[in-house]
């Protein structure tokens, strides 16, 4: 037998039809998510697997039902694993550059890492055919805008307030940003 007339697209294209990825893998995901968490958190108590797991499909079957939440779904989390996949090919390039002697990510480095991790997430948000995230409107966006350059300019306040004083003088810049990524001085 000859799969000649056999194409992948076509099969996906067909799930697609279904309703797998709009129905089937929300509901898997979101019920996987809050079993795990009512076993391990044990919120309605120990050995009640059949109560986390009817809360489970609740929850689950009461979130596909909300097309705005699965479309939300839909968009952010592919776009999410894309910044995984970047992420970790950033850091092994790091690793590749470091060296045998990279110890991770650490001090002002690791701050800034996080900032930009932040910063990519919620862009991730933002859809391209409308610009901006589908769930704020543009008073929203500009309340955001606001509150995150204030807290911005918070933590830098508290960090130059908190820091310690310098004890060497004599390390540069990239020097210091050099032993924040684990290199060797």
């Amino acid at each position: 037998m000859v799969l000649g007339s056999f194409n992948l697209q076509d099969s996906l294209n067909y799930l697609i039809d279904l309703g797998v990825y709009d129905v089937l893998l929300p509901f898997l995901l979101v019920f996987a998510i809050v079993f795990a968490t009512l076993e391990k958190t044990a919120i309605l108590g120990k050995d009640k697997s059949n109560i986390n797991a009817i809360v489970a499909v609740v929850t689950g079957l009461l979130l596909v039902v909300q097309r705005g939440i699965v479309d939300t779904i839909n968009i952010f989390l592919p776009r999410i694993s894309l910044l995984i996949v970047v992420i970790l090919m950033g850091l092994l390039v790091i690793s590749m550059i470091a060296g045998k002697e990279f110890d991770g990510i650490k001090g002002g480095s690791f701050a800034i890492g996080v900032i930009i991790i932040i910063i990519a997430v919620i862009f991730s948000l933002v859809t391209p055919q409308s610009g901006g995230p589908i769930w704020l409107t543009p008073a929203d966006k500009q309340i955001l805008l606001s509150v995150g350059i204030l807290i911005l300019v918070l933590v830098l306040v508290i960090g130059l307030v908190t820091s310690k004083p310098k004890q060497q003088q004599g390390d540069s810049f990239l020097k210091k940003l050099a032993k924040d990524f684990g290199g060797k001085e």
